[in-house]
């Protein structure tokens, strides 16, 4: 049985995540992290019960339970200080938290190298969002322009999501559409009007209330579009994702990113 801990158990994410980890027969949630409800037993806050596991407002605290395993929905900041707190102790972390830089990134990657655990960052657990990557990159070179219109929620800390990034490094791998950001003959009356530019896509992010997680991949060419679309419009979208990503972390090694890593296509 693994044993794990949730950090930002509280969060809307830890809340629906943890619910459905304390379901499951082969797992164990034995500790759980958060800046709120210190001392509380888990299961007031996720309105099942008594669970017998109360929050705690430290990594020492966490380590007296003796997890197996780390799953992180905190913020960027929190889930770096965390992240090298598990390679510290040698502990194995799963990273849902979005926002952490490409420096912060290659510098876990360089730690992790060094140790014998295993560092998981997820910029999606939807198994839908990571398929429409796949499907992306299978049509890339069809087309001769790409952007991403990325829609989240308005508490989204982060834009754009890490789930367009990671989109546009894939699409750059088959194809670079753009070498700039404004072709020759683009001005913009309004400044920033053309979106974000990664890796050759324009991303355009979206951030209002009624939004979950939403991505468009649109694609052009002479006479034609091609518009490909994921929707969450539930938290539990991402427990598919979260429970095959706890089931197969064993199967990794090092430092890896993305949860097409455990997904066979």
């Amino acid at each position: 049985m693994k044993k794990i801990a949730v950090f930002g158990v509280c969060g809307k994410m830890g809340v629906a995540i943890t619910g459905e980890l304390l379901k499951e027969k082969d797992i164990k949630v034995v500790g759980g992290l958060d800046r709120v409800n210190i001392g509380t037993d888990m299961g007031e806050i996720l309105g099942v019960g008594d669970t017998g596991v109360t929050v705690s407002g430290t990594y020492d605290d966490i380590l007296k339970h003796k997890p197996d395993l780390i799953i992180d929905f905190t913020t960027a900041e929190a889930a770096s200080r965390s992240i090298n707190w598990a390679i510290d102790n040698k502990m194995d972390i799963i990273v849902g938290t979005t926002g952490i830089s490409k420096t912060e990134i290659n510098s876990f990657r360089e730690r992790v190298e060094k140790s014998k655990n295993r560092v998981f960052l997820v910029p999606n657990f939807s198994i839908g969002a990571v398929v429409l990557m796949k499907i992306a990159s299978m049509v890339t070179k069809y087309f001769d322009d790409c952007e991403i219109i990325e829609m989240h929620h308005d508490k989204k800390k982060d834009a754009p999501s890490g789930t367009s990034v990671l989109t546009a490094e894939n699409i750059s791998k088959i194809k670079k559409f753009n070498l700039r950001r404004l072709k020759d003959s683009e001005t913009e009356t309004l400044g920033g009007s053309r979106g974000a530019f990664y890796e050759g896509v324009h991303i355009h992010s979206v951030r209002l209330p009624g939004f979950l997680a939403h991505q468009e991949v649109i694609f052009g060419t002479v006479g034609q579009t091609l518009t490909i679309r994921h929707d969450s419009i539930d938290r539990l979208s991402f427990y598919p994702g979260v429970i095959l990503a706890i089931r197969n972390i064993d199967s990794l090694s090092g430092f890896n990113y993305g949860l097409d890593k455990i997904i066979s296509f």
